[in-house]
């Protein structure tokens, strides 16, 4: 099984209380995988449909758009539009990007 090796600066208070741990025993190389297990348990597990939207509407509510906006030329739910749309702005800037300056 390949492993990888991580090395982490500790500032002097984390260093002491690591050689604390040490040397009551606890390994330090379980402790920090626990600590990734649980870490990545509560990323993986917080992604609920409800969550997602809470955050999106949190974020939305922070960054509103200008009520200034022109109405949008495509249906946004729509992905054959979006998909055009796209495709257009694409090849724009692809001729734009070959044209001699």
């Amino acid at each position: 099984m390949a492993s990888r090796l991580v090395n982490v600066r500790l500032d002097p208070e984390r260093d002491r209380k690591a050689r604390a741990l040490r040397d009551s025993g606890v390994a330090l190389s379980d402790l920090v995988r626990d600590a990734i297990d649980r870490r990545f348990d509560e990323l993986a597990g917080s992604a609920t449909p409800a969550e997602v939207r809470r955050r999106l509407d949190a974020i939305l509510a922070a960054h509103p758009d200008p009520s200034n906006l022109p109405p949008r030329e495509h249906d946004p739910h729509d992905r054959r539009q979006v998909r055009a749309v796209i495709a257009r702005r694409l090849r724009r800037r692809r001729r734009s990007a070959t044209k001699p300056r």
